[in-house]
């Protein structure tokens, strides 16, 4: 199969946006277009305009291989019509977006986190029921039956994405996924659900993962272990959630830091230069309380040498012998004085 165009990456500006998308239609006009998708979806916006722009055309097939979820499905919605690998995989889901709620509140600011809570609910529900009405138009089906499925979540094949009307057709191109323990870790980390049970057999080109989500997995959100359960998952990012204390002063002022990190445990991670700093503190304060020690024990010992020693002899001297001198002074001046104060 010859493609036209190819999506195999993020939907969005950081990928197949609705500008790029544009751009390559515009050489296209009144021509067939074959399309091929295998991608995990990106932004809503870019998905429901590129939709569109396949609507406009007119004569667009779309080409379902690997992993189509999310955004991937919503612009497949817009071919006229839409043929999936046997051996490929189909997600539609409820909207979500992401929530920055972390810190301390007071009841004021709890509550006013909880108003935009609901404000940001009841757009989602806005969005959720939009999406409803584009899969229900494309699959012939009610609102209330696509719903359903939207919130479910899950990851259907190619003979259920048949059944309930969002593909048109099954071809028989590639082979089964080979769908492996590092394969689930990813999907995790994604937020997917896991494929249903399938017999484990090599993939061909058409069918593998696309290499910019290997390699985006590979390069920054790839565990060091493969363990595939979300429990873990969400255990991996709480542990790497830290919360500062200045509690500490006197560490605070060895290690010469403002405060220490701790995590949710209530470990600190040290530098082996601040351990460092911390142990010759330690050693420091032992010799000087040693040498207070050794200094304390020789004043001791000399003062109970003192205490043996026969003390200095001493002269006595008589207190009384200087008082009388002084009271003939006293009486010899006042006499002087009765003598000249009739001559004043």
């Amino acid at each position: 199969m010859e493609y036209n165009l190819s999506i195999d990456s993020h939907i969005g500006p950081w990928g197949y946006s609705k500008n790029f998308i544009r751009n390559q239609m515009s050489g296209l006009k009144n021509k067939p277009v074959n399309v091929r998708v295998s991608s995990l979806g990106g932004s809503v916006d870019d998905a429901l305009d590129i939709r569109q722009q396949f609507i406009d055309h007119g004569n667009v097939t779309c080409y379902l291989y690997g992993y189509v979820a999310s955004a991937a499905t919503i612009l497949a919605t817009g071919a006229k019509k839409t043929c999936m690998s046997q051996y490929a995989f189909y997600l539609i889901h409820k909207v979500s977006n992401w929530i920055d709620a972390w810190g301390n509140y007071n009841a004021d600011q709890i509550q006013k986190l909880i108003d935009d809570l609901k404000a940001n609910k009841l757009e989602n529900d806005k969005m959720d029921l939009v999406l409803a009405n584009l899969y229900a138009n494309k699959c012939k089906k009610k609102v209330d039956e696509i719903l359903p499925i939207l919130k479910e979540g899950r990851w259907l094949t190619a003979k259920e994405a048949l059944e309930y009307g969002f593909i048109d057709e099954i071809i028989e191109d590639g082979t089964k996924l080979n769908f492996d323990d590092d394969m689930k870790t990813r999907f995790n980390m994604f937020h997917l659900p896991e494929l249903p049970a399938q017999d484990k057999k090599t993939e061909t080109k058409d069918d593998e993962a696309p290499n910019w989500f290997n390699n985006f997995v590979n390069k920054f959100l790839k565990p060091q272990n493969t363990e595939t359960t979300q429990t873990q998952n969400k255990t991996q990012i709480n542990s790497t959630q830290k919360f500062m204390k200045k509690d500490y002063q006197k560490v605070n002022s060895i290690l010469k830091i403002d405060g220490m990190e701790f995590d949710k445990d209530g470990k600190v991670t040290l530098t082996e230069d601040q351990v460092k700093a911390i142990n010759d503190h330690i050693a420091n304060i032992e010799k000087e309380s040693s040498d207070k020690d050794n200094e304390i024990s020789d004043l001791k010992t000399q003062n109970e040498n003192l205490k043996k020693n026969d003390g200095d002899e001493t002269t006595h001297i008589n207190g009384d012998e200087g008082d009388d001198d002084d009271i003939t002074k006293l009486n010899s001046a006042n006499e002087m004085f009765n003598n000249v104060k009739d001559l004043l």
